[in-house]
């Protein structure tokens, strides 16, 4: 199997890229390789117009093996991403490299390409450009541009009796008719505070929301589509992921309520798949999260998606997103910590964001032997935890009527980490509209520090102590807002 290397950070990460001839070789390929490869080629073909400027990805996928992201495939492409790259530098990688520009981006990105190479050549040709451009220019970043293929966690279940809570804001209020009393993220407490106000302004980059919701019509103050650029972030077909995420941070109907009446700012940047995948590229990625900070004015991003390799763009896009949003007191940033039960997975293990993991009903942390009856996933975690929240048989909103993961407006069976990541987000939310002018590094403070401290068997932690299953505890919106009014 051909071997790159290219940096992210002052890392360098070295990888294996599997070709289609050799995921068919049992010798060469891993176990499942096959099967993988297969349903990478048939997801890029069904994203075939999408990706084309990005190489024949059709034909030849390029695989990534991942070794420690369950649930995630990487494709390279024939393209890179080089951000603060002078003229000088742009000409020597065409005269190099044959590089050109294929498109320009904020913050002095640009999308870099041979068009005269294909397949393995045009792919190694960019690994080694994006290490010339690193190594020997004065630009501030250079990697290869992935696509991302990532499988969603949630599963139709609702026929067994267990998958629908007989509580199902459980989440906002757990009474103990399932559960341990009080195992919730106190959401009702915290509403005797405030429900939130409109100013604040909560992102959601998914893969698209039913703006046109009657539980959500009204919250939207700004959206973008960096799929298909179409005028909305109307998702496509039943890619329900981002509507149900939305309902959670702002729902406003008076069945299913979201925790705030703050505002939603709706960002597509994935697709999905029938196979339960959605696919998007790193160099649109960054892009939609640089517009969502500095663009639309989020407030905060809630991020209920991640896997695979670092890079650069990415990683410089939240920072930046961290640091200069909100007029330089920063965006608060939620991104989920991952569904494969094992290791925090990139973007969460990045410093200094907000890692969000999942509880139970049980306050234990979400496993695949936890008292929940989920037993295909259990929520990542690691050095990096930060905070959980609740991420089973969360109710929330679905696509209006027949689309979407039922034939209703709302689903009762949501979850993952990612229904668990819209909730710290929404509670960033609030602490922000009785305290907006506390920077964000402050904001994950009074999070974490207000959490529930709570061991990942259940058990409450006499000495408040940090662990790697739950990090500062389960989130306690209530207690985080009496300490923001006292901020």
């Amino acid at each position: 199997m051909p071997s790159f290397t290219y940096h992210s950070h002052d890392q360098q990460f070295r990888i294996s890229i599997v070709t289609p001839a050799q995921a068919l070789t049992k010798v060469t390929a891993s176990p499942g390789m096959e099967s993988q490869m297969n349903a990478v080629r048939s997801m890029m073909a069904d994203h075939e117009s999408r990706f084309e400027e990005l190489g024949n990805l059709t034909a030849e996928p390029f695989l990534v093996p991942q070794k420690k992201a369950a649930g995630v495939s990487l494709v390279a492409t024939e393209t890179l991403v080089v951000e603060g790259a002078s003229l000088v530098t742009l000409r020597k990688l065409k005269s190099k490299f044959g590089m050109e520009v294929l498109r320009e981006g904020t913050f002095e990105k640009l999308l870099l390409r041979n068009s005269n190479l294909a397949g393995e050549d045009a792919i190694k040709n960019a690994f080694e450009c994006a290490n010339f451009a690193y190594e020997q220019t004065q630009a501030s970043g250079a990697h290869p541009n992935f696509v991302r293929l990532m499988e969603h966690t949630f599963r139709k279940s609702q026929s067994s009796p267990e998958s629908v809570s007989p509580l199902p804001w459980w989440n906002h209020l757990n009474n103990g008719l399932i559960g341990v009393r009080g195992a919730d993220s106190s959401a009702r407490a915290a509403w005797t505070i405030t429900r939130g106000h409109p100013d604040i302004r909560v992102a959601v980059l998914d893969e698209g929301v039913d703006v046109n919701h009657p539980d959500l019509r009204d919250s939207v103050v700004a959206q973008k589509d960096f799929v298909d650029n179409h005028a909305t972030a109307a998702p496509n077909g039943d890619d329900a992921h981002g509507t149900a995420c939305s309902g959670i941070i702002v729902g406003r109907g008076n069945e299913y309520p979201g925790m705030t009446q703050c505002s939603l700012v709706a960002v597509r940047i994935a697709k999905g798949y029938g196979n339960g995948y959605w696919a998007f590229d790193d160099f649109k990625t960054a892009e939609a999260i640089d517009w969502s900070w500095n663009d639309a004015k989020a407030d905060v991003l809630s991020n209920s998606w991640g896997g695979g390799l670092a890079v650069d763009a990415i990683t410089n896009a939240f920072e930046r997103a961290r640091k200069k949003g909100r007029n330089n007191k920063g965006a608060v940033i939620a991104i989920a910590a991952g569904n494969s039960d094992g290791p925090v997975q990139y973007p969460a293990s990045l410093p200094n964001m907000l890692c969000v993991g999942a509880s139970n009903e049980w306050d234990e942390r979400k496993s695949k032997t936890s008292r929940d009856h989920e037993t295909w996933w259990g929520s990542c975690f690691g050095p990096e935890m930060q905070i959980v929240a609740p991420g089973v048989h969360i109710a929330t909103t679905d696509i209006s009527g027949s689309a979407g993961y039922g034939s209703g407006n709302y689903v009762l069976t949501f979850n993952g980490t990612s229904s668990a990541t819209p909730q710290v987000a929404a509670a960033a939310a609030l602490i922000l509209s009785v305290a907006p002018g506390l920077k964000e590094a402050e904001v994950r403070q009074i999070l974490t520090s207000e959490a529930a401290k709570m061991k990942g068997n259940g058990k409450l932690d006499p000495n408040r102590r940090w662990n790697k299953e739950m990090g500062w505890g389960r989130l306690d919106i209530h207690a985080a807002l009496r300490r923001a009014l006292h901020s």
